[in-house]
Protein backbone atom coordinates (compact mmCIF):
# COMPACT_ATOMS: atom_id res chain seq x y z
CA UNK A 1 0.00 0.00 0.00
CA UNK A 2 0.72 3.38 -0.64
CA UNK A 3 -0.32 6.95 0.41
CA UNK A 4 0.96 10.48 -0.79
CA UNK A 5 -0.97 13.32 0.84
CA UNK A 6 -0.44 17.38 0.59
CA UNK A 7 -0.99 20.20 2.99
CA UNK A 8 0.20 23.57 2.08
CA UNK A 9 3.57 23.80 1.13
CA UNK A 10 4.21 19.91 2.99
CA UNK A 11 3.92 16.43 1.57
CA UNK A 12 4.05 13.08 3.25
CA UNK A 13 3.60 9.97 2.13
CA UNK A 14 3.45 6.37 4.04
CA UNK A 15 5.14 3.03 1.97
CA UNK A 16 3.69 -0.29 3.47
CA UNK A 17 5.53 -3.58 3.81
CA UNK A 18 4.15 -6.55 5.86
CA UNK A 19 5.30 -6.05 8.86
CA UNK A 20 6.93 -2.74 8.40
CA UNK A 21 6.32 0.68 7.30
CA UNK A 22 8.52 3.79 5.61
CA UNK A 23 7.08 7.44 6.21
CA UNK A 24 8.61 10.18 3.96
CA UNK A 25 7.56 13.71 4.85
CA UNK A 26 9.22 16.84 4.14
CA UNK A 27 8.32 20.73 2.68
CA UNK A 28 7.25 20.64 -0.99
CA UNK A 29 10.47 20.48 -3.12
CA UNK A 30 12.76 18.92 -1.19
CA UNK A 31 13.71 15.29 -0.58
CA UNK A 32 12.35 15.37 2.96
CA UNK A 33 13.31 12.93 5.78
CA UNK A 34 12.25 9.19 5.88
CA UNK A 35 11.99 6.90 8.91
CA UNK A 36 11.00 3.21 8.91
CA UNK A 37 8.93 1.61 11.71
CA UNK A 38 8.35 -2.11 12.46
CA UNK A 39 5.97 -4.29 14.03
CA UNK A 40 5.37 -6.95 15.22
CA UNK A 41 2.67 -8.44 12.42
CA UNK A 42 1.34 -7.49 9.26
CA UNK A 43 -2.42 -6.79 10.82
CA UNK A 44 -0.44 -4.60 13.56
CA UNK A 45 1.56 -2.77 10.73
CA UNK A 46 -1.53 -1.81 8.76
CA UNK A 47 -3.45 -1.07 11.58
CA UNK A 48 -0.32 1.81 12.52
CA UNK A 49 -0.96 2.81 9.03
CA UNK A 50 -4.36 3.45 8.92
CA UNK A 51 -4.66 5.51 12.16
CA UNK A 52 -1.56 7.97 10.42
CA UNK A 53 -3.03 8.32 7.34
CA UNK A 54 -6.83 9.63 9.29
CA UNK A 55 -4.78 11.70 11.46
CA UNK A 56 -3.19 13.49 8.59
CA UNK A 57 -6.41 13.93 6.87
CA UNK A 58 -7.61 15.40 10.09
CA UNK A 59 -4.86 17.83 9.86
CA UNK A 60 -5.88 19.10 6.86
CA UNK A 61 -4.23 16.86 4.45
CA UNK A 62 -5.75 15.62 1.02
CA UNK A 63 -4.38 12.64 -0.69
CA UNK A 64 -2.76 13.32 -3.82
CA UNK A 65 -1.84 11.34 -7.01
CA UNK A 66 1.39 11.12 -7.81
CA UNK A 67 4.35 9.40 -9.96
CA UNK A 68 5.92 7.15 -7.44
CA UNK A 69 8.78 6.57 -10.23
CA UNK A 70 9.29 10.33 -10.24
CA UNK A 71 10.50 10.48 -6.49
CA UNK A 72 13.99 10.07 -4.85
CA UNK A 73 14.29 7.20 -2.81
CA UNK A 74 16.52 8.25 0.28
CA UNK A 75 17.02 5.79 3.27
CA UNK A 76 16.56 5.93 6.81
CA UNK A 77 19.74 7.01 8.31
CA UNK A 78 19.57 4.96 11.34
CA UNK A 79 18.37 1.50 9.26
CA UNK A 80 20.02 1.79 5.78
CA UNK A 81 19.16 0.89 2.18
CA UNK A 82 16.14 -1.05 2.44
CA UNK A 83 13.01 -1.96 -0.14
CA UNK A 84 10.45 0.42 0.85
CA UNK A 85 13.32 3.35 0.46
CA UNK A 86 14.66 2.20 -2.40
CA UNK A 87 13.05 3.01 -6.11
CA UNK A 88 10.64 1.02 -7.73
CA UNK A 89 12.99 0.30 -10.41
CA UNK A 90 15.72 -0.97 -8.90
CA UNK A 91 13.52 -3.26 -7.00
CA UNK A 92 11.57 -5.19 -9.98
CA UNK A 93 15.63 -5.22 -11.86
CA UNK A 94 17.57 -6.05 -9.22
CA UNK A 95 15.62 -8.62 -6.87
CA UNK A 96 18.44 -11.13 -5.02
CA UNK A 97 18.01 -10.05 -1.31
CA UNK A 98 21.98 -9.33 -1.31
CA UNK A 99 21.64 -5.81 -3.25
CA UNK A 100 20.89 -4.04 -0.09
CA UNK A 101 22.15 -6.33 2.26
CA UNK A 102 24.54 -3.88 4.32
CA UNK A 103 26.02 -6.41 6.26
CA UNK A 104 27.50 -8.06 2.82
CA UNK A 105 30.84 -6.90 2.27
CA UNK A 106 30.46 -8.29 -1.62
CA UNK A 107 26.93 -6.17 -2.09
CA UNK A 108 26.96 -2.60 -4.06
CA UNK A 109 26.44 -1.04 -0.38
CA UNK A 110 27.65 -3.15 2.01
CA UNK A 111 31.58 -2.41 1.86
CA UNK A 112 32.95 0.60 3.88
CA UNK A 113 33.12 2.35 0.11
CA UNK A 114 29.56 1.33 -0.85
CA UNK A 115 28.07 2.73 1.95
CA UNK A 116 29.91 5.90 2.20
CA UNK A 117 29.54 6.67 -1.70
CA UNK A 118 25.80 5.76 -1.61
CA UNK A 119 25.50 8.41 1.72
CA UNK A 120 27.58 10.84 0.02
CA UNK A 121 25.13 10.42 -3.14
CA UNK A 122 22.33 10.92 -0.74
CA UNK A 123 23.88 14.08 0.59
CA UNK A 124 24.78 15.21 -2.88
CA UNK A 125 20.60 15.13 -4.58
CA UNK A 126 19.68 16.61 -1.16
CA UNK A 127 21.45 19.92 -3.13
CA UNK A 128 20.85 19.21 -6.51
CA UNK A 129 18.28 16.86 -7.63
CA UNK A 130 20.24 16.10 -11.34
CA UNK A 131 23.75 15.06 -10.36
CA UNK A 132 25.95 13.43 -12.61
CA UNK A 133 26.68 10.21 -11.12
CA UNK A 134 29.75 9.04 -13.41
CA UNK A 135 31.36 12.64 -12.35
CA UNK A 136 30.76 12.24 -8.85
CA UNK A 137 32.08 8.60 -8.83
CA UNK A 138 35.33 10.28 -10.01
CA UNK A 139 35.55 13.16 -8.01
CA UNK A 140 34.96 10.37 -5.34
CA UNK A 141 37.45 8.17 -6.54
CA UNK A 142 40.18 11.10 -6.97
CA UNK A 143 39.38 12.41 -3.41
CA UNK A 144 40.80 8.98 -2.31
CA UNK A 145 43.73 8.94 -4.15
CA UNK A 146 44.79 12.47 -3.64
CA UNK A 147 44.62 13.78 -7.45
CA UNK A 148 42.70 14.29 -10.43
CA UNK A 149 41.31 10.79 -11.98
CA UNK A 150 39.64 10.74 -16.03
CA UNK A 151 40.10 7.45 -16.08
CA UNK A 152 40.61 3.67 -14.83
CA UNK A 153 43.75 3.72 -16.11
CA UNK A 154 44.39 6.07 -13.20
CA UNK A 155 44.15 3.58 -10.74
CA UNK A 156 44.86 0.23 -12.04
CA UNK A 157 48.32 0.11 -10.28
CA UNK A 158 46.95 1.97 -7.09
CA UNK A 159 47.32 -0.04 -4.04
CA UNK A 160 43.38 0.58 -3.26
CA UNK A 161 42.52 -0.23 -7.04
CA UNK A 162 40.13 -2.62 -5.65
CA UNK A 163 38.12 -0.11 -3.54
CA UNK A 164 38.14 2.54 -6.17
CA UNK A 165 36.36 0.08 -8.29
CA UNK A 166 34.04 -0.59 -5.82
CA UNK A 167 33.04 2.89 -5.69
CA UNK A 168 32.50 3.00 -9.59
CA UNK A 169 30.31 0.07 -9.51
CA UNK A 170 28.48 1.13 -6.39
CA UNK A 171 27.80 4.84 -8.22
CA UNK A 172 25.99 2.13 -10.52
CA UNK A 173 23.84 0.87 -8.11
CA UNK A 174 22.87 4.38 -6.47
CA UNK A 175 21.97 6.15 -9.48
CA UNK A 176 19.13 3.71 -9.79
CA UNK A 177 18.43 2.98 -6.21
CA UNK A 178 17.86 7.01 -5.81
CA UNK A 179 16.22 7.81 -8.77
CA UNK A 180 15.27 5.01 -11.00
CA UNK A 181 17.66 6.10 -13.78
CA UNK A 182 21.35 5.30 -15.30
CA UNK A 183 23.35 6.77 -17.71
CA UNK A 184 24.54 4.42 -20.59
CA UNK A 185 28.21 6.17 -19.58
CA UNK A 186 27.62 4.79 -15.82
CA UNK A 187 26.46 1.51 -16.83
CA UNK A 188 29.45 1.28 -19.32
CA UNK A 189 31.88 2.12 -16.33
CA UNK A 190 29.96 -0.11 -13.79
CA UNK A 191 29.80 -2.95 -15.55
CA UNK A 192 33.44 -2.90 -16.68
CA UNK A 193 34.29 -2.23 -13.05
CA UNK A 194 32.51 -5.05 -11.85
CA UNK A 195 34.46 -7.08 -14.75
CA UNK A 196 37.44 -6.41 -13.10
CA UNK A 197 36.20 -7.20 -9.80
CA UNK A 198 35.34 -10.72 -11.03
CA UNK A 199 39.38 -11.14 -11.65
CA UNK A 200 40.17 -9.88 -8.10
CA UNK A 201 38.17 -11.93 -6.21
CA UNK A 202 37.99 -15.32 -4.99
CA UNK A 203 36.61 -18.25 -7.15
CA UNK A 204 33.49 -18.89 -5.32
CA UNK A 205 32.15 -15.18 -5.35
CA UNK A 206 32.92 -14.57 -8.56
CA UNK A 207 29.41 -15.91 -9.93
CA UNK A 208 27.81 -13.20 -7.43
CA UNK A 209 30.04 -10.45 -9.34
CA UNK A 210 28.83 -12.12 -12.91
CA UNK A 211 25.48 -11.53 -11.85
CA UNK A 212 25.50 -7.85 -11.00
CA UNK A 213 27.53 -7.55 -14.19
CA UNK A 214 24.93 -9.35 -16.28
CA UNK A 215 21.93 -7.58 -14.48
CA UNK A 216 23.61 -4.05 -13.91
CA UNK A 217 23.91 -4.47 -18.10
CA UNK A 218 20.83 -5.17 -18.53
CA UNK A 219 19.13 -2.36 -16.91
CA UNK A 220 17.03 -0.09 -19.44
CA UNK A 221 19.10 3.42 -19.67
CA UNK A 222 18.07 6.80 -19.61
CA UNK A 223 18.22 8.58 -22.73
Amino acid sequence: MKTYLQHTKKFWNIRVGSDEFAVHYGKLGTIGKVQIKYFESDGICRKEADKLIRQKLRKGYVETDTDWDDLIYVDDPEVGPNRLTTHPRFNAHFQEDFYLDCTDEYSPFGSDEGADVLVMFEDAIRKERDIDFLVGAYDIVSGWMERDVSSPDDWVTYEYGFDCDVAVMSSAFASIKLTGHLDVSLQEEGVAALDRLIQQVEPEDRPRFKLMSVQLSSFPTSI
